[in-house]
């Protein structure tokens, strides 16, 4: 099979422009807050390109040839550079959904909301469709502030209490628990199955248990802003979370969650397939078989990478799951 792409800028068909000088072209989709990222390199042999305009809206498919194409998002151009003497220029963008409102700092305090409707809030505020895991969508504050801090940077603070984590994508707002697994749409996932054969190398390691035994995080009593701790676990070392909390209940969550999480232990596999597959994406799951029987079952995937070079077109994803 021959690999394809198309590319509009700013809404415009761009593919036939591109196709003579694309050396590369890497699409990273990230699990959580980090931004997806695409990377352009082209021949600039003749020093005629023509730079983009920063902040132009680049739409990217990829697939095969006289097959439909998947549509892999909609990135906003951040930096151009270039190198010699090969003369190339490399183009840099991010997703369009990170960018904007949703990254402003903001002040305010959240009183008796469940997580969905403060997720129905900030996506409303963004221009994005809020989706938000069945696990967690009815988790209740009290209160909550929010104080001189970007809506994705709020939501993923408090998404990660909940073991769970926020992301922008394809027009959506994101939250749920890992390996909870639903679309900008809201539909539940299958996670794929890729079996050996598909794998065209990879490698995994076995991360031990934190040596954190305790954590401990502040919070700031309202009217008189006194600071009071609060711990949970004991012995040493104690992980110290620098964030200072509107209560008690919300610091002694965020304590909990950095404790479980520090508490397990987990292994990571990082492979490339012999091939495409779009069905990967961060934040989702897959299921691997055919490995070694440690390595086959489910993994949640924190990073995965689509690359079109002369080489082909394949996908290269890493995965992390617990282990008992």
């Amino acid at each position: 099979m021959i690999p394809a792409f198309r590319i509009t800028v700013a809404g415009e068909d761009a593919t036939a422009r591109i196709a003579d000088r694309l050396l590369s072209l890497v699409i990273t989709d990230e699990d959580g807050s980090k931004s997806d990222r695409l990377e352009l390199e082209l021949d600039d042999r003749d020093s005629r390109l023509a730079f983009p305009d920063i902040d132009a809206k680049l739409e990217v498919s990829l697939g095969w040839r006289g097959q439909p194409l998947s549509f892999m998002g909609v990135y906003a151009v951040d930096g151009v550079s270039g190198a010699g003497p090969s003369q190339t220029m490399r183009i840099t963008a991010t997703a369009a959904d990170m960018k904007g409102e949703i990254r402003a700092p903001r002040t305010r305090a959240w009183e008796g909301k469940t997580l969905a409707q403060i997720v129905s809030t900030i996506a409303g505020e963004a221009g994005l469709k809020p989706v938000v895991g069945e696990s967690v969508a009815g988790k209740r504050w009290d209160y909550i502030a929010q104080t001189a801090e970007s809506n994705l940077h709020f939501l993923s603070r408090i998404a990660a209490t909940l073991d769970a984590t926020a992301k922008p994508a394809s027009g959506a707002l994101l939250v749920q628990r890992r390996g909870e697994g639903r679309t900008a749409a809201g539909d539940a996932l299958t996670p794929p199955e890729i079996p050996r054969h598909r794998f065209s190398d990879w490698s995994w390691s076995f991360e031990g248990r934190s040596v954190y035994r305790a954590a401990e995080a502040e919070w700031i009593e309202t009217g008189t802003g006194v600071i009071h701790k609060v711990k949970v676990g004991s012995g040493t070392p104690v992980k110290k979370i620098r964030h200072v909390h509107a209560t008690k209940d919300e610091a002694m969550r965020a304590a909990e969650a950095v404790l479980s999480d520090a508490g397990r232990s987990a292994m990571t596999l990082e492979a490339t397939l012999a091939g495409f597959e779009p069905r990967l994406m961060g934040g989702a799951s897959v299921k691997v078989a055919g490995l070694r029987p440690e390595l086959n079952g489910e993994w949640h995937l924190e990073r995965v990478t689509h690359q079109l070079t002369g080489g082909g077109l394949v996908t290269g994803f890493r995965g992390k799951k617990e282990k008992a």
